[in-house]
Formats: structure tokens, C-alpha cells, sequence
């Protein structure tokens, strides 16, 4: 039995017997090997039947908007290792390991995991990751679009998260624009655009014509 929560995680094996388990059980990190993480929480769930957690987030990749694992190499599983056997877990294809401290593999308590999923289905609802993460006021380069090669400073993130508002100077003038996120990147080591004045000194207001 497998079924998806908020947090677009994959959330499997939470029928009445392992409920029932559960008091017995605890939370462990896997660590799978590099883009093995559904397949290994897949094995898990099939072969031996234990709770397993993949939390994912939306986010960005190669110009669309997937889901993508939130700890890239780790799944979270539930296991009572007085009856499933260490060596059992650790032979699942894509699993390199439980994580440890010492010999024995750590436990991880309930409340963390309910944490994380109270992050991830918040970090979800309201879009997603957009990548990278750029504070307002930092200097963008466009990468794409009629206005490409041209500097811009970043006004913020739009609903949905893959679109963000931006500041250029164009042909003396300001202008406001909206551009899918995958179109802008941080400048390095360059100048923001040129800021409008609020005043001629003393006070006088001047107006600049800023197109939207």
C-alpha cells in the first residue's frame, strides 16, 4: 500500500499491521546510493514490508516543475530491528547503509520525522523550492528572453514560485518585469542597475517614467 501526502513524499506501508507495530518500531536514515531513493524505498515497502518516508519538494529542474527528494541520498524507514534483521535492510539494492554513530545504527525519534513533513508540506504549499535563492535587491543576470545579457535587480518571487519580478533599465527608463526563474542567474561582481533619485536636493521630488 503506498500513498502520497501533502508533502508530495512518498509515505508507504502504513496499514493496520505495521500500525500495530509501531510501538515497537522506530525511525532509521538510509543512506541509498545517488538517485536510488524511490527505488529504494520501493524495495523496502515490497520486500520487507516496512514504513518508509521520501520526502519531496517541488522545485525547478531542466526548465520544469517536478518533485525532487528534500535529503538527496537518504530515505527515512521504520523498522523493529529486533525482528527484521540489520543485514536484511542493508542487502535492499540501493542501500549503502543505516546511518550510525558507532556501531549501531541510530535511531531517529518520531517527533523529528513529524517535523520534517510539518516543513516540507508548508515549504509545498506555498510553491516550493525556487532555486537558487536570491534576496531582494541582489543583482541578476537575465538569461534568456528579448532582454538577455541585460542586468536586473530582484524585486521578488511570483505565485507561481517558478516566475520572479524584476528591475531593469531599458533605454532610459525603468521597467518591471515578470520572467520564468530558469531565465535569470546572479551576477557575479557586477553592478546593480542604476537606482532612481527620490529627490533633486532638498527635498524637491523628481519623477523617472517606470514602465510595468
Amino acid at each position: 500500500m503506498a500513498a502520497r501526502g501533502q508533502d508530495m513524499g512518498l509515505v508507504a506501508g502504513m496499514d493496520d499491521r505495521i500500525d500495530r507495530q509501531q510501538a515497537k518500531s522506530q525511525w532509521y536514515v538510509a543512506h541509498c546510493k545517488r538517485l536510488k531513493g524511490r527505488q529504494t524505498a520501493a524495495a523496502l515497502l515490497e520486500q520487507l514490508k516496512l514504513m518508509v518516508y521520501l520526502p519531496e519538494v517541488r522545485r525547478r529542474l531542466a526548465g520544469h516543475v517536478r518533485p525532487a527528494p528534500f535529503f538527496p541520498g537518504y530515505v527515512f524507514v521504520r523498522a523493529n530491528l529486533s525482528e527484521v534483521a540489520l543485514s536484511r535492510i542493508n542487502a535492499i539494492p540501493g542501500i549503502l547503509r543505516l546511518v550510525a554513530f558507532g556501531e549501531a545504527p541510530q535511531p531517529l525519534p518520531a517527533k523529528v520525522v513529524e517535523e520534517i513533513r510539518w516543513r516540507v508540506d508548508d515549504l509545498n504549499a506555498h510553491g516550493g523550492l525556487m532555486p537558487p535563492s536570491f534576496q531582494i535587491g541582489d543583482t541578476l543576470r537575465l538569461t534568456g528572453g528579448p532582454f538577455q545579457g541585460l542586468d536586473a535587480v530582484f524585486l521578488g518571487p511570483l505565485k507561481p514560485s517558478e516566475r520572479v519580478q524584476v528591475l531593469i533599465e531599458f533605454l532610459g527608463s525603468l521597467r518591471k518585469l515578470e520572467l520564468p526563474v530558469d531565465q535569470v542567474e546572479r551576477a557575479r561582481d557586477q553592478p546593480a542597475p542604476r537606482r532612481e533619485r527620490r529627490t533633486r536636493g532638498r527635498g524637491r521630488p523628481i519623477r523617472l517614467n517606470v514602465e510595468s
